[in-house]
């Protein structure tokens, strides 16, 4: 156990300035939306390759079929897994759950993950290979002074924070527009309306519904007296559904500007990956909507992870039809945004 307590010592969600400025630096440059964008056709074409293999089923699960091994696979790329480890990143249940876990099939998981990352890092050293441990090492020879623990704790952590609550905010995005399936046609006659519509799903329903601050001095909110060094429970899903700030909030409008939701937190802690997650959201969704259509439930009640934070479906089995034709227009669409 002791080799991951010390991975999730190294990581930035753990840590308080000044070294969570440090950390948080050593990603921030590789993060760029730029580095995004480059990405962009790769995320596209891991949808399209998934929905070409789904599309003639008439059905799938969601969460299963399409949401998991598409985020799987786009973390797989950007952190430089190569194909014969992929196994690793399958039904990820968060670095936490290993850590507290008495299952040592799961801590060896973890350490299978660290030996791949330090072996990508040493060929890394020796050339490029184009993905994250790439940009990260040239930014080590520029005189960032990380070293290989830290950035394989930060590697796990973008893995822990990115693969499972972008794969159910996907779920969940799909399950509102069935709910609300103008808003799915709407989408569809209107694909540049997308970009926008992936922070109303991020506000509508977030697969994380909240975090924790320690407050750093004493204050009043609400009538309640909070005092320095206190934990405070922000609830993420109660601030984006809130009436003062969002009109009709428990309606699913995709032309809404929501992009000030709370969904990727706030402050110092912004989800550093927000850039990728929204871009991997648009790619899934967009694909999906242009090959599909008249999507149903096939259970009436999918069932959901029972959890108090995480609003995770565990399945979504749907029917659909095929409809062919649209994936090149609305791929130039996402694109270009």
């Amino acid at each position: 156990m002791k080799p991951l307590a010390e991975a999730l010592s190294d990581m930035m969600l753990f840590n308080e300035p000044p070294r969570h400025e440090r950390l948080r630096g050593m990603m921030k440059p590789v993060l760029t939306p730029r580095f995004v964008r480059q990405m962009r056709p790769a995320i596209q074409g891991i949808a399209t390759a998934l929905l070409n293999r789904l599309a003639d089923a008439g059905e799938m699960d969601v969460i299963a079929d399409y949401a998991r091994p598409l985020s799987r696979d786009v973390i797989a790329l950007l952190a430089g897994v190569p194909a014969d480890a992929r196994h690793l990143l399958d039904d990820w249940r968060g670095l936490l759950h290993e850590f507290f876990t008495q299952s040592t099939a799961e801590h060896g998981r973890i350490e299978s993950l660290r030996a791949v990352f330090q072996q990508g890092l040493a060929q890394r050293r020796a050339g490029a290979d184009g993905d994250l441990l790439e940009q990260l090492m040239a930014a080590r020879k520029a005189g960032a002074a990380f070293t290989d623990d830290e950035i394989i704790a930060n590697l796990l952590l973008l893995i822990d924070a990115g693969q499972a609550t972008t794969t159910h905010l996907i779920g969940n995005a799909v399950l509102a527009l069935m709910a609300h399936p103008d808003q799915a046609d709407l989408l569809r006659d209107q694909p540049e309306l997308l970009p926008g519509a992936v922070h109303e799903f991020l506000r509508y329903d977030s697969s994380v519904q909240f975090t924790t601050r320690i407050a750093l001095a004493d204050l009043e909110y609400g009538g309640h007296r909070i005092r320095r060094g206190d934990s405070v429970t922000l609830v993420l899903g109660a601030g984006n559904r809130d009436p003062r700030h969002y009109s009709d909030p428990d309606s699913l409008l995709v032309t809404r500007r929501a992009g000030d939701h709370l969904s990727f937190g706030h402050g110092i802690h912004y989800c550093l990956g927000a850039a990728l997650s929204l871009v991997e959201i648009e790619a899934a969704i967009g694909t999906l909507l242009a090959r599909t259509r008249q999507w149903r439930l096939l259970d009436e009640n999918p069932p959901w992870l029972d959890s108090i934070n995480f609003r995770f479906l565990t399945a979504l089995p749907i029917s659909f039809s095929p409809a062919a034709g649209r994936a090149t227009e609305l791929q130039e669409v996402t694109r270009d945004g």
